[in-house]
């Protein structure tokens, strides 16, 4: 599980650095792949600061105990069905007034407050469960990494209409002081090219958006139904599918406009129909 992300990252990684070298040549292409490496180095550190992660060893004791309880029910089930060790796993308490739960990246996992004191022991490890595949695919890492590369492919292209549109004014200058062009409507000209190449290069940047957010869809959905599954394996079929249904509402409401238009999680009702397959697979035999 984790060597094929682990996989996923390199060849990203990879295609990165041949990329950059065949554009940008060899220093360019090292300092991208410096970059990325360390983005994900420290990027855990930051989603957890960000989303205001409590650690484990920092609750009050009731919560710690709990939780501490449950992380080892969920390791001897991963060992027990898949024969992975998932005991580094850490846990960590996020505020929010909604049920969920986020993954990391490596090893950390965290749990909303509103989820612990408003599920029972077994929906609280089908959602642990859910998350564990998570964290043994890397699946946080390599969206991590997918989404540097984005950026920097926006910030390329925000210097390349800066540069181009410093070249044009540059080159307006040039023919103005040599007697080739002048007057309002060389002025005006100049400007128009300038707003197109401007507006060329935003036009691109939206482009890359559009893909990314569509092409993170597809394999978020894919690793959603993954970890379902995973889950499912594990026993707790039926609780993950008394969460799902339970606190959908409270889901969407929380959702903006982009959200919406690119969740990365399928339809509700959508898991809820593959996890009553699976459970119904297993009844029969």
């Amino acid at each position: 599980m984790r060597t094929g992300g682990m996989i996923k990252i390199a060849i990203v990684i990879i295609l990165d650095f041949l990329l950059t070298y065949s554009i940008l040549g060899v220093a360019a292409a090292a300092v991208l792949t410096a970059c990325i490496l360390f983005y994900l180095w420290i990027g855990e550190s930051i989603d957890l600061w960000r989303h205001r992660a409590v650690s484990i060893d920092k609750l009050d004791r009731y919560t710690r105990t709990r939780l501490e309880s449950l992380q080892r029910y969920i390791v001897e089930d991963v060992r027990r069905v898949y024969g992975r060790d998932i005991s580094s796993m850490k846990l960590h308490v996020t505020p929010g007034g909604i049920p969920n739960a986020y993954t990391y990246g490596y090893q950390n996992i965290s749990l909303t407050k509103y989820l612990l004191d408003n599920c029972d022991d077994a929906t609280v490890c089908a959602v642990l469960g859910h998350e564990a595949s998570h964290m043994l695919h890397l699946d946080a890492v390599f969206n991590r990494v997918v989404f540097a590369n984005v950026t920097a492919v926006i910030i390329g292209l925000s210097l390349g209409s800066l540069i181009s549109v410093s070249f044009l004014w540059i080159l307006f200058f040039i023919l103005v002081l040599c007697g080739i062009c002048g007057g309002f409507l060389s002025f005006m000209l100049f400007r128009g090219i300038g707003r197109m190449v401007r507006g060329i290069y935003t036009a691109l940047q939206y482009a890359v958006l559009f893909i990314y957010q569509a092409a993170m869809g597809i394999c978020s959905r894919q690793s959603e139904f993954q970890a379902d599954r995973f889950s499912c394996e594990l026993g707790y079929g039926p609780q993950l599918q008394y969460f799902l249904t339970r606190f959908q509402d409270m889901q969407r409401d929380e959702r903006n406009l982009l959200e919406i238009l690119y969740a990365s999680h399928p339809p509700v009702y959508e898991r809820v129909r593959r996890i009553e397959q699976h459970e119904e697979a297993v009844s029969n035999g």
